[in-house]
């Protein structure tokens, strides 16, 4: 049972000069003893919750030894602003069901998937200093209820796992669509939830999809080797792995980072030498999916408009999300999570800039000068394009 506690504030006296001092502390005296004799319902509480760091999660996150449960008994509710004590360091943050802040600020999150309460810098995970800390204490206390609730109401979404609850094809439930922004030939490139693991029900669905489509190299942007390992696969993802035709390039969800660049270059290097056609994937398909083929779609002549649509569909698909009817929340997801990623790579520092920019040349440029030769540059959007035929 997680350790719940409620510190009272109370009015304090106000000290004066004279006579008047003297008859305000007689009235503070009197409202506190009248205060004492009525069950103390009027005290103010503020929520405070107690527990311990238990681990680490892939994503870099700090996973807490509670749960959203846990939480909402100790008086916190999503779109609260809290602040998260750990060794006498205060990080103040919103709490959210979803990562709905900008990469690199500060979150608690209850993500439906998680076992228990997390909190990072999203995209990024926790810094340095804040690692190699389980079983560290950690205080949650209130710093404003409901700071935040308007963005919690706005990009709170959840999807179902049940095929059945969606009148789509298959191929939407399974976020699986050929990719075909710019100059990228017609079923050269395809974007899905994940082949391999079943944990959303999704595989199965887009297993059917790539043997159709006869895709015949992966991009794995979710797992190692050893996850691979344990996964009950679909035929046709177990036949693509087994003899060799998936590339593993396990990313964390920050295209601005060092590591994800330098695993995700070398991986691109490599994927002209590869039979086409290909597929790219993630666990969902939504996150490291869509960075990756944006990067690929701009560096094939796509221009924002067409990038950003391919980017939204994933949102139809799992949340029956439209761009027309829901163009207000539409913007916020693609300025919060698309656009962050667009910029660094284009090398621009304001948003409105995007859709000016020439996404074939500024990707290309940033390739190039984080280790990517012209001839490998060349291959892989040759490959892509279908100019190599």
């Amino acid at each position: 049972m997680k350790n719940f506690e409620f510190e009272q504030l109370r009015p304090s006296a106000l000290l004066q000069r004279g006579w008047m001092s003297s008859l305000l502390l007689v009235l503070v005296s009197m409202l506190t003893l009248m205060t004492s004799c009525s069950d103390n319902d009027d005290i103010i509480y503020e929520p405070i919750l107690k527990g311990k760091i238990s681990s680490y999660n892939e994503f870099g996150a700090a996973m807490l030894d509670f749960t959203e449960t846990d939480m909402a008994k100790a008086g916190f509710s999503l779109g609260d602003v809290i602040s998260i004590t750990i060794d006498d360091k205060e990080i103040v943050m919103p709490y959210y069901d979803g990562y709905y802040t900008r990469n690199g600020e500060y979150l608690c999150v209850a993500y439906p998937t998680y076992p228990s309460i997390c909190f990072t810098a999203n995209n990024i995970g926790v810094p340095k200093e804040l690692t190699g800390l389980e079983g560290h204490n950690v205080i949650v206390r209130l710093k404003k209820k409901g700071g935040r609730l308007d963005v919690q109401q706005a990009l709170s979404m959840k999807y179902l796992n049940i095929r059945s609850e969606y009148s789509i094809s298959d191929e939407e439930y399974a976020n699986a669509r050929a990719v075909s922004a710019g100059h990228i030939a017609k079923g050269m490139l395809h974007r899905s939830s994940s082949p391999f693991c079943n944990d959303i029900n999704r595989a199965y669905y887009v297993s059917e999809y790539l043997e159709r489509e006869k895709v015949k190299t992966v991009l794995n942007l979710a797992d190692t080797e050893e996850k691979m390992m344990t996964y009950d696969m679909p035929p046709y993802s177990r036949k693509l792995w087994e003899e060799g035709d998936v590339i593993l390039c396990p990313l964390k969800a920050d295209p601005t980072a060092d590591d994800y660049n330098r695993r995700l270059i070398e991986a691109l290097k490599e994927l002209p030498s590869r039979p086409a056609p290909y597929v790219v994937h993630c666990m969902e398909g939504k996150d490291r999916t869509g960075y990756v083929c944006a990067l690929l779609e701009g560096l094939c002549g796509a221009t924002y408009e067409e990038i950003v649509a391919d980017y939204l569909i994933t949102y139809d698909n799992y949340y029956l999300i439209k761009p027309v009817q829901n163009s207000e929340l539409c913007n916020t997801l693609v300025s919060l999570r698309l656009n962050t990623c667009l910029m660094y790579y284009a090398g621009v520092d304001d948003e409105a800039q995007l859709p000016n920019v020439d996404y074939a040349k500024a990707f290309s440029d940033y390739l190039l000068s984080h280790g990517m030769s012209q001839q490998q540059l060349d291959a892989l959007v040759q490959v892509l394009t279908g100019s190599n035929q």
